[in-house]
């Protein structure tokens, strides 16, 4: 070596070193990248167009008492679809209008049912009772029964899933 040059050796330990973390990092992004696309997609799709279904013919309910109906739609959570069905009351008010109420009490989900003696909804498990309209008049559920978003169009009743 001459007196002016210097000398920029590097020990080549500190190669390796460098060497391997740079090869750990790019296999970290490789996976970290997908991962990450792959968790918060389903967070995503959340900003997808509402689902109305259809769950009755209009001219099919009862004129100022509930109908029950059951009615079955797909459901999908993330990736995974599943076919669910369930129930719901149905209103049909004299201005045309109506009222979708669920069927689970607001206490501990047990399936209520219309007492058309009494002119109520009961809750057989704990005794709750509701109004015609849903709302609490005895026992221990904390609020009224549950409304779904609900339309009438063509003849059918549709209503708003993940609603109740």
């Amino acid at each position: 070596m001459q007196a002016g040059e210097e000398t920029t050796k590097q020990p080549r330990r500190a190669f390796l070193a460098g060497g391997i973390k740079a090869i750990a990092a790019l296999f970290g992004l490789g996976l970290g990248v997908p991962l990450a696309l792959f968790s918060f997609s389903p967070a995503r799709q959340k900003d997808r167009p509402e689902e109305w279904i259809p769950i009755a013919d209009f001219a099919s309910l009862n004129d100022h008492r509930p109908t029950k109906v059951t009615y079955a739609y797909t459901r999908q959570d993330g990736w995974m679809k599943t076919e669910t069905r369930r129930m719901a009351f149905i209103l049909k008010k004299d201005d045309g209008g109506i009222t979708v109420l669920s069927n689970r009490c607001t206490h501990l989900g047990c399936g209520v049912d219309w007492d058309a003696t009494a002119n109520q909804f009961k809750c057989p498990c704990h005794g709750g009772i509701f109004d015609l309209e849903g709302k609490i008049l005895e026992g221990p559920p904390p609020k009224s029964l549950a409304r779904f978003t609900a339309k009438v169009e063509d003849g059918r009743v549709f209503i708003r899933e993940g609603q109740a």
